[in-house]
């Protein structure tokens, strides 16, 4: 079905097309075609002149099924970190539990699963040793499922200046699929831009974490172009980074050329264009 309007692509969208080019394309008409037709790119942008712009957008995750993973993380494991009694003054904890411990796992598992790791925190941070170290948490026997073990990864670290310390609960990525999410989203994407009629096709490659490089993901199309001959009728590919978008308001679109060098760059802070730059150097910003 048609996508909701309203949405962070549009504002992408918008302020992409407010100063690419060097604002050749500002003041252009941008159409949500993927509101209005289901399976359509998010925006046709047309020209004073005639000339279009095809855009479409997606998340790039670091592994198959990070969101789904982490709104279950959210949930149960970061209200640990609301137990006031668990660091330990002068020095800071973190504790990362395995991505998909919670996943499939019925609601008393999940329970069980956090109460454990809650339990072993609060057990053993008064005797952990300087450094990061890998450590078995038992997971009691619930709902017909037998005892088991997840091993944590703890860092432990002391303070340079007196504070009452701190505790971090994270999620620790154990496995690297980022070959399955470029296929899947090189599979759904390309056929929608490329159907476009277009005079461009341009296709954003969000990144919302700092957890992997925009040039492992340009690395991982180069080595996957071969099975997907549509990606010649693509003429650019950005970068779109908002890791710091829903905090600060910060986004940076970044187009890379061959040995990592910045073809040229966006900047935006809270809406406002704050860089703006080609082959390295830096345009006027008006």
């Amino acid at each position: 079905m048609p996508s909701k309007p309203g949405r962070d692509d549009e504002v992408f969208v918008k302020l992409f097309v407010s100063a690419y080019e060097n604002f050749a394309w500002a003041g252009s008409h941008i159409d949500p075609l993927d509101q209005r037709i289901d399976g359509a790119v998010e925006a046709l942008v047309t020209r004073s002149d005639g000339k279009t712009l095809a855009i479409e957008h997606t998340l790039v995750e670091p592994f198959v099924g990070d969101k789904r993973d982490f709104a279950s993380f959210e949930k149960a494991l970061l209200n640990i970190e609301q137990d006031t009694a668990l660091p330990v003054p002068d020095h800071g904890i973190i504790v990362y539990v395995p991505v998909g411990s919670l996943e499939g796992k019925k609601p008393a598992e999940r329970r069980a699963i956090v109460d454990a790791i809650h339990n072993w925190i609060r057990t053993n941070r008064l005797q952990l040793q300087m450094g990061e170290h890998k450590c078995p948490c038992t997971i009691p026997a619930v709902a017909g499922k037998p005892e088991s073990v997840i091993v944590l990864t703890v860092r432990f670290t002391a303070f340079r200046q007196k504070s009452s310390g701190s505790m971090l609960v994270r999620r620790q990525q154990t496995v690297n699929d980022l070959d399955k999410v470029i296929e899947k989203a090189l599979t759904k994407k390309l056929p929608k831009l490329t159907n476009t009629v277009a005079d461009r096709r341009i296709l954003f490659l969000e990144r919302d974490q700092f957890t992997f490089f925009p040039q492992q993901i340009l690395d991982e199309i180069a080595r996957q172009k071969a099975n997907f001959p549509l990606l010649n009728q693509v003429d650019e590919i950005w970068i779109l980074e908002t890791v710091g978008y829903k905090s600060g308001g910060h986004l940076d679109f970044v187009l890379y050329g061959d040995n990592e060098e910045h073809l040229a760059g966006l900047i935006f802070h809270n809406g406002v264009l704050t860089g703006h730059s080609k082959d390295g150097m830096p345009y006027p910003m008006n």
